[in-house]
């Protein structure tokens, strides 16, 4: 799946308002957005138009090409959120289930080269 520009605008939008250490709410405030706009922009919802990208500009203290200045990221699928939430969930608070799964591994990896 390929990122769209809309979320690749919107992760970039949220980069650099965590780098300015500005909470969503902070940075709709200084562009005169509600909450709810700045939270589509940065999920990849809705679009800027040119006069927020000036006014983001202007938040960010940057050049409107530095808005738009990303790399080429793939974003991740909400499946893909998921299990890695569900893997780190099992690193975190599951190390017998880790121990028990690498001594399963390990069994069918010496039972493949054995044969």
């Amino acid at each position: 799946m390929e990122s769209n520009l809309k979320e690749l605008f919107g992760a970039r939008v949220a980069q650099l308002r965590k780098k300015h250490h500005l909470s969503q709410q902070q940075l709709a405030d200084l562009v005169g957005f509600k909450l709810i706009g700045i939270s589509q922009i940065e999920r990849g919802l809705k679009f800027a138009s040119e006069k927020t990208i000036q006014k983001l500009c202007t938040a960010f203290d940057c050049a409107p090409k530095d808005l738009f200045n990303f790399e080429q990221k793939r974003i991740l699928t909400q499946q893909e959120k998921t299990a890695i939430s569900d893997i780190k969930n099992i690193l975190e608070n599951h190390p017998e289930l880790i121990k028990s799964t690498f001594s399963f591994i390990t069994e069918k990896s010496l039972d493949i080269y054995d044969k």
